[in-house]
């Protein structure tokens, strides 16, 4: 048995010692008896009177700390057989549709390269999707995500799709719905339960001054008051989805988070609202300054200082999850976005440029550029790159952001950063979650009847994807 190669050993100052394993993404806790025997095989050398230390021994071998030689292999072909299942899987269709590239918004840094031009779909057009969804024969799901330019400038047809789409023979699974919120008046609050959407996004940009020197309307004029409005009726009516705001941020905003999040959060106490950082990042191509964006590793750190000073984590927390990485809508077969006239993209970012257009709902075959559909599900599979597989937050990374892949790749953009967060910032994202994780726990235990010191065993699993509450609760509010 050797050290595999995908281990973190470290100690968490005040909090104990740990050791992680990106293949079977388990955090083990232990003592300092037992961090000695790791820092041994860590080192390379047998550590005595190890044979006396079966069970340890065991949850070494069944966490991949410990390894057989070639066994690192077979367990990434294994993770990447699960990338290439998710990726051809055909029971869920899922689409993104965008019943209009137009915006009422003129907001500095939106990605999308038509968001003045072009129309809403048309009747013929709706009619061949419904038609192209109806002829999926493979599919036993249909899920929808509603996009734009802005959606709600298209609500009707929104409408007409979700009841058409609900009348075929297909389990309508969910919808979401991405707004900037300016046009979710009373009269479409009441009909997002039959709508089914279950979740919907609303931006800002941080408290009113700041928002309302970013955010404007195509005329101009400020959009926050009536966006915040528009929440609160959200919040206040009987839907029974999600409610999250997201609030775009790069340098020249992130400093207003902390303070529209209190206010958001004190305005809507009591409710399910919960409020995000998302990150701004143009990449490019866009009159905006690239150079206002922060940088992953940058946007990294400020999400863990946010954690750290003030107890705020992103969605899902920093533990890394159980999806099967290396997946998106980009490299699924039946992932598409579907544009206002019938186009189709890969990812959400490509919306709006024609370089980018994969496939026509109304075109034979669909697929009308198959070289860039499979460039996007095998020609970035990090799992075939030899730089990929030396890194050792690859099973936990997946190989990053798809479309940046793409663009590093076939553009030559050598300026984007595609990777993972977790490769410069692994250990400190797992301090995160152990700070987190271990806070609850003295809690809870102090909070007993005749409460004691928190006695720890010698060794045990403390972070594993699966079964761990700590994880969901890390990225409420």
């Amino acid at each position: 048995m050797r050290w595999s190669t995908y281990n973190t050993l470290f100690r968490c100052e005040g909090l104990g010692r740990f050791c992680y394993n990106a293949l079977s993404s388990r955090l083990l806790e232990v003592d300092e008896a037992h961090y000695a025997l790791l820092e041994g095989y860590e080192e390379g050398r047998a550590p005595s009177g190890v044979e006396e230390e079966g069970e340890f021994l065991q949850l070494l071998r069944e966490s991949h700390v410990l390894v057989d030689e070639d066994e690192e292999e077979g367990i990434l072909l294994v993770h990447r057989y699960r990338r290439e299942e998710a990726c051809f899987g055909t029971a869920t269709l899922g689409l993104t549709i965008c019943p209009t590239l137009r915006c009422n918004f003129r907001c500095p840094y939106c990605f999308e390269a038509s968001q003045q031009d072009g129309g809403f779909m048309t009747a013929e057009t709706q009619e061949r999707l419904v038609e192209w969804v109806a002829a999926d024969r493979e599919a036993r799901s249909l899920s929808v995500a509603w996009y734009g330019g802005e959606p709600l400038l298209a609500f009707d047809t929104m409408c007409a799709l979700t009841e058409r789409f609900l009348a075929l023979d297909l389990a309508y699974e969910k919808a979401g719905l991405v707004t900037n919120g300016y046009l979710l008046d009373d009269d479409k609050i009441r009909r997002l339960n039959e709508l089914r959407i279950e979740s919907v996004q609303i931006t800002l940009d941080g408290p009113r001054d700041v928002h309302d020197s970013r955010r404007v309307l195509a005329g101009g004029g400020p959009t926050f008051d009536r966006i915040v409005q528009n929440v609160e009726a959200l919040v206040a009516s009987d839907y029974a989805g999600a409610c999250t705001v997201r609030v775009n941020l790069d340098r020249t905003n992130v400093d207003g988070f902390l303070r529209l999040r209190a206010e958001l959060l004190e305005r809507f106490k009591g409710t399910k609202l919960s409020v995000y950082p998302g990150h701004v990042d143009v990449m490019g191509g866009q009159a905006y300054d690239s150079g206002c964006c922060l940088a992953t590793d940058e946007w990294a750190g400020f999400t863990l200082a946010l954690a750290r000073r003030h107890w705020v984590f992103p969605p899902g927390g920093f533990y890394p999850g159980a999806s099967v990485r290396g997946t998106c809508v980009a490299t699924r077969r039946q992932g598409h976005v579907v544009g206002p006239d019938g186009e189709l993209y890969r990812c959400w970012d490509d919306v709006g440029r024609p370089s980018m257009v994969a496939g026509d709902i109304r075109a034979e075959g669909v697929i009308t550029d198959p070289v860039l559909v499979a460039r996007y599900v095998t020609g970035i599979d990090p799992y075939s790159d030899p730089e990929c597989l030396a890194c050792a937050v690859l099973p936990i990374c997946g190989g990053g952001c798809a479309h940046r892949r793409l663009l590093v790749k076939y553009e030559g953009r050598n300026d984007i950063d595609y990777c993972s967060p977790y490769k410069t910032r692994l250990r400190e994202s797992l301090e995160a979650y152990v700070f987190a994780r271990r806070s609850r726990e003295t809690c809870a235990a102090l909070l007993r009847p005749g409460a004691t010191a928190v006695e720890r065993p010698a060794f045990r699993l403390f972070g594993a994807v699966q079964g761990d509450p700590v994880l969901a609760q890390e990225g409420t509010g």
